[in-house]
């Protein structure tokens, strides 16, 4: 493909339009057509990962690190997976016949949606694009993208990647900022697939109604992080702070809190304190990405209230923010109000565990929750008493990571799933079909019925 082979279009109607006609053509279902553009795909990101890195770091500040590790290898990884196991995911899986229908043979087929539209956020602008769009190839759709507004380099780059992989239609890039995103909901897709937050998902979730199509919304919420007290905090603040600290605090699962027991106050915050000055320093830090642009910075500061930890130094031109913890936070504080989305870390301390798992359970459930403890008993109990789109055990976000895993979910969190196969099954729907042959009919039903209901009461129980 060239580079001009998909164009980038900032018109919603023109967007839907070629992606409409290049479904009408059937270009996209055939498997080994699948395959091959995910190899080209593959191609590409490996020939563009340097300019894909430069444009995180334009667009976010992002370390190259983090960038390659959460951005590039992911979606690579993922592009493998769906490579290796594409053919037999799509399989159609044989089920059995009742008695009466035989001879018969009977599927469940998996097929594409059609049209999808997908709307990326700005946080993991490239891998959240492309996560979703890799599943959507994969399933034999034609597919829209939306790429965030606040990530314009990446949008540009992924154009360009985009447009030299797919044929015309096959997958369309629109630009735009919300007016765009609002006529693009009016478009009659066959799917909606949206990351943000939840203000936004509404908008989305009311689109799929009114189209009567399915839509899936990976949202947000606060994601707790409960510790009991026969934790080992030398092995437990490390986990926590790499996790709350990955790209300045801007991902949806980080953890959003922690809840510690009262007497384990001071010493997690001495020894969460310890852990950032040794990884960050006392200057601006080097190695923490930039928060998105002046209205989340200045929101970030203004929930920052009461005794506050600073660990090294702002830098309000490059819009990073030193880490921070909150070492007496309670549950009206500010902080404990609205997802944080940023380099702060509330900590608020329990006295009684079902007292603060009930309150847990009063909250809108977030998209994870992270408990700590080496009793596996009292693990099952929290995750049982609340409920959220996953969990972790004695780590935070590592579920988040795993291919084999589906991500998504539940309530103010979202719906849907998506990551390896569960991506193929969210981008696809399940057919039943049956086929039957041509001898002769034991069991058809036609009238006068006479004593046929008496004889099939005595057979079919």
């Amino acid at each position: 493909m060239d580079e001009t082979s998909t164009i980038s279009l900032h018109d919603p109607l023109a967007a839907f339009a070629e992606a409409r006609a290049f479904w009408q053509s059937g270009k996209t279902r055939p498997l080994s057509d699948r395959l091959a553009a995910l190899g080209r795909l593959e191609s590409a990101i490996s020939a563009e990962t340097d300019g894909i890195l430069e444009a995180l770091a334009a667009d976010l500040g992002k370390p190259g690190l983090e960038a390659w590790l959460a951005e590039v290898h992911f979606v690579l990884t993922e592009i493998r997976l769906f490579r290796r196991q594409l053919r037999r995911w799509s399989r159609p899986s044989r089920v059995g016949n009742p008695f009466f229908v035989l001879p018969a043979r009977s599927e469940i087929r998996r097929e594409p949606h059609g049209v999808v539209l997908i709307a990326a956020p700005w946080n993991y602008p490239f891998q959240l694009s492309l996560s979703p769009l890799i599943a959507a190839v994969a399933g034999g759709n034609a597919v829209v993208l939306k790429p965030s507004e606040f990530a314009p380099k990446t949008a540009a780059v992924l154009s360009k990647i985009l447009s030299g992989v797919f044929e015309p239609g096959h997958v369309t890039v629109v630009c735009g900022g919300p007016d765009v995103g609002a006529a693009l909901l009016e478009q009659p897709f066959d799917f909606f697939f949206y990351t943000g937050g939840e203000r936004v998902g509404r908008l989305y979730a009311a689109a799929a109604a009114r189209h009567l199509v399915p839509v899936a919304l990976e949202l947000g919420g606060k994601c707790p992080c409960l510790l009991t007290e026969e934790v080992d905090l030398d092995l437990a603040v490390p986990r926590i702070v790499s996790a709350k600290w990955f790209n300045a605090g801007q991902t949806c699962v980080s953890p959003d809190f922690v809840l510690v027991p009262e007497s384990m106050r001071e010493a997690f915050v001495a020894k969460t304190r310890s852990l950032l000055e040794r990884v960050y320093g006392f200057e601006v830090p080097r190695d923490l990405a930039a928060i998105v642009n002046e209205f989340h910075y200045e929101r970030i500061l203004s929930i920052c209230q009461g005794d506050v930890v600073i660990v090294g130094k702002d830098d309000p031109v490059s819009r990073i923010l030193a880490p921070r913890i909150l070492p007496k936070a309670c549950w009206e504080d500010p902080s404990m109000r609205e997802e944080i989305f940023g380099p702060v870390l509330p900590v608020v301390g329990y006295n009684d565990l079902d007292e603060t798992l009930a309150r847990l359970a009063a909250l809108p459930a977030p998209l994870a929750i992270y408990a700590f403890s080496r009793d596996c008993a009292t693990l099952e109990g929290i995750a049982g008493a609340v409920r959220s789109g996953s969990v972790c055990f004695n780590d935070a976000v590592k579920q988040a990571v795993n291919l084999a895993l589906p991500f998504g979910g539940v309530g103010a969190s979202g719906m849907g799933r998506y990551r390896g196969r569960a991506g193929f099954e969210s981008f696809t729907w399940t057919r039943a079909v049956t086929r039957r042959y041509w001898l002769k009919d034991l069991f058809l039903t036609l009238p006068p019925y006479g004593g046929t209901l008496a004889s099939m009461r005595r057979w079919m129980r």
